[in-house]
Order: structure tokens, then sequence, then C-alpha cells
């Protein structure tokens, strides 16, 4: 499983939605206990704070879908307070790139994973990189093939993920190069 950027969770699969419930529990031990853990250093790069935010915006879209969530959850949610701030744009862009290989569905809407990252370009009016569907087909190729395995069931699963690589991967491969 996996920390999802709260931006996406009007889209998440609602299967990836709950299961955030023990994801938010490991996710708080590793910012109590283990702050070094490559496959959520971003995310706890980015502290408490976008903790709770997550926290909050995963409670309301719960609460949006009318599924179960438990006092304890409830009680968190409301009482903790945070100040806004925006998820870099290729956090989102790794956790697209994810479940486009793992085929998920997005929640309630019909567009691909790829249209939905290029609303979110267009939205962060990001000047400094190019982005269109070659790039994204190459960035797939790349992840699937570095950090992407079949499990005992078949299905694609992440291993070994290091997010600093995926992002910074993404990063040199969407530069804009003004020299071209």
């Amino acid at each position: 499983m996996r920390i999802i950027p709260y931006e996406l969770y009007k889209y998440t699969p609602n299967l990836s939605l709950m299961a955030l419930r023990k994801e938010f529990g490991m996710y708080d031990y590793c910012l109590n206990m283990n702050k070094t853990n490559i496959a959520m250093q971003p995310f706890l790069n980015l502290g408490r704070n976008y903790f709770d935010l997550s926290f909050q915006k995963w409670f309301i879209e719960m609460k949006k879908r009318k599924n179960y969530v438990n006092s304890f959850h409830k009680f968190y949610a409301e009482k903790n307070k945070f100040s806004p701030i925006k998820t870099d744009f290729f956090l989102l862009l790794e956790c697209c790139l994810q479940w486009d290989l793992k085929e998920f569905t997005p929640y309630n809407i019909n567009l691909s994973w790829y249209e939905i990252i290029l609303k979110f370009f267009k939205q962060y009016k990001i000047r400094e990189y190019y982005f269109d569907n070659e790039k994204y087909q190459n960035l797939l190729y790349w992840y699937k093939n570095k950090f992407m395995s079949l499990n005992k069931t078949g299905k694609i699963k992440p291993k070994q993920l290091n997010m600093i690589e995926v992002i910074d991967f993404c990063k040199s491969t969407l530069l804009f190069n003004l020299e071209k």
C-alpha cells in the first residue's frame, strides 16, 4: 500500500481510499519513530502538518463517499489543525504512474491517469518542464522496469521503491531543455 497525495483523493479507487486507515498508522509511526523510509521519504519530509492535512482531507472524502470511519479517526480529523500546503507535482505524478501500471481505475470519472496528471500539470503552471503523452509513456516504462514486479497472484506491485529516485528521474526526464 502507499500514502496518497490528498489532491488525488477524489480520483482514488474506493478500496485504496479505505486502505488508507492502516497506512495512516504506519505514516504516523514513521513520523514519530522512523524518520527515514525510502518508500515514504517525501511525505515524511513534509512533516506532521501535511499528515494532519491529509488525514482531514481523507476523512472528508470518506464521508462524501459514505464509507465507514470509526470514532477515533473522526475525533482525530476534527481536533487537529493544519496549515494548507500544496503537494509537489512530482509526488502526484509518481502516484498516477504507479496506479496506471497497476491498472487501477480512477473513482467515478471517465479520465485516464495521464489525463488526470495533465490537469495538475496545467493547474500548477509548471514552466520549466515539458510534459506530454510520449514523456508519460517513457516514465511508465522506466518505473515498471525499475520498481515493479509481479507478486504471487500475478499482480504488479512496487518492489524496493525509492520515491526520491523516482522523483529525481521524473524531473530530469521532463526538464525543458532550452538548448534544443
